[in-house]
């Protein structure tokens, strides 16, 4: 962050380190908006996204990524960075975790004296914490765990026939619900060239995979590619709008 904000002794605090990474989603919808919050929290820094978009056809809303520091009391002050119908704006933030509760907190924004795109807040330790957002369940299995087995082999064979041979993945797996995805790398098990020899050059590029649980509690890869961007992962949103949505994040 570019200016830290100014809280109360008591909210500064400090916070046990955690052992690793969590990474933790909120969101809250109504009948007009939603708002979502993806934080990841390692240490006593946090980073994430932030998104608002009105459910009105022409609703252009905002879209930004958070910068900041855990303090105590599960206070957390952030930067707010946005796109907002084209025009970039930054205001800073205080949220509240609260068990499955995320809070923005609401107060005075007063334009900071050096940037005119920038909103600070005039009493950062006084905000109001009305607005919450309820905590979205995710997962993300480690390796050698049964969950991320089973999603492992629900890619394994059709990926393995593509390549004409043995595959092996290393990447991340995320879990909601009844679905899941993966995105990483692919590799032979061997370590040679793969017999499809156009299978070769794809391997340069990141895979994604999205899988779905069936009623007997099998994992399926319901859509899957390789792609030098987020391509293959909006194609999978798109096809299946009612996966959930930390899993895109």
């Amino acid at each position: 962050m570019n200016k830290p904000l100014i809280l109360s002794a008591l909210l500064f605090s400090s916070l046990p380190a955690l052992a690793e990474p969590q990474t933790l989603f909120f969101a809250q919808e109504n009948a007009k908006e939603y708002t979502r919050i993806s934080l990841v929290i390692d240490g006593d820094q946090v980073t994430g996204t932030q998104n608002w978009l009105p459910k009105q056809p022409d609703g252009h809303g905002a879209h930004g990524t958070l910068e900041g520091i855990v303090t105590g009391g599960g206070i957390i002050q952030v930067l707010y960075s946005y796109t907002i119908e084209g025009s970039e704006q930054a205001e800073e933030e205080v949220l509240k975790l609260d068990g499955d509760k995320l809070f923005i907190g609401e107060g005075e924004l007063q334009e900071d004296p050096k940037n005119s795109s920038r909103l600070n807040l005039k009493e950062p330790n006084k905000v109001a914490f009305k607005k919450a957002l309820k905590k979205i369940p995710a997962t993300e299995p480690k390796a050698g765990t049964p969950e991320r087995k089973a999603v492992m082999d629900a890619m394994r064979d059709p990926v393995a026939k593509q390549a004409g041979t043995p595959v092996l993945f290393t990447g991340n797996v995320r879990v909601s619900g009844s679905w899941a995805r993966f995105q990483g790398d692919v590799q032979t098990t061997d370590g040679k060239k793969p017999k499809n020899a156009d299978f070769s050059d794809l391997m340069e590029l990141d895979f994604f995979a999205l899988l779905k649980k069936n009623e007997d509690g099998t994992w399926k890869a319901v859509h899957h590619g390789f792609a030098g961007d987020i391509g293959i992962a909006e194609e999978a949103q798109e096809k299946f709008p009612e996966a959930p949505w930390v899993l895109f994040q």
